[in-house]
C-alpha cells in the first residue's frame, strides 16, 4: 500500500481521499520530523513523505505502543512543534536537552531566525496546517 493512504488519529484508522493524500504528502515533504526514542536518540525524518508512525517503525523498529508515548514533532521554517500520541497531545515536560537538540536541527535545516514553539495540536482537516493547543514562546536562533 502506498504511504499516506491510511493514517491513525486518536487510535482510529482514517482513509485519505486522493486530495488529502496529496496535501499530506506535500506537508510531510516540507518538514523535518523528529522523535526522541526510548534510548534517548533523536530520530529524524528529512523531507520524506512518510508520517512519523511509518518511518519510526520502518527505520527504527518502533512498535505502535512505544510510538504512542514518544515525544515527537516537526520543524518548518519559523516553527517548532512538539506533541505525543496519535491524538497530538501536548508534552507535559519538555526537557532543556530536547529543546537544544531540536533547536540545533532547526538552525541546521532552516537557518537562524525567530521560531514559534508550539506544544500539542488541535486535530483539524487532513492535509491542512493544524492549530496549536499551546503556543509556548518565540525563540531566536
Amino acid at each position: 500500500m502506498p504511504y499516506n493512504q491510511v493514517t491513525t488519529i486518536d487510535d482510529k484508522e482514517i482513509w485519505l481521499t486522493a486530495e488529502e493524500k496529496k496535501q499530506v504528502d506535500n506537508f510531510h515533504k516540507s518538514r523535518i520530523a523528529f522523535a526522541f526514542l526510548s534510548d534517548g536518540r533523536c530520530a529524524l525524518n528529512i523531507h520524506d513523505v512518510r508520517e512519523h508512525k511509518i518511518y519510526l517503525q520502518e527505520d527504527f523498529g518502533v512498535s505502535f505502543a512505544e510510538f504512542e508515548n514518544l515525544i515527537r514533532g516537526f520543524i518548518i521554517r519559523g516553527r517548532i512543534v512538539f506533541y505525543k500520541s496519535s491524538a497530538f497531545l501536548p508534552i507535559e515536560n519538555i526537557s532543556p536537552q530536547h529543546f537544544a537538540v531540536v533547536y540545533e536541527k532547526a538552525v541546521e535545516f532552516f537557518g537562524k531566525g525567530e521560531y514559534e514553539v508550539w506544544n500539542g495540536l488541535k486535530v483539524g482537516k487532513l492535509g491542512e496546517q493544524w492549530q496549536p493547543i499551546q503556543k509556548m514562546k518565540n525563540v531566536f536562533l
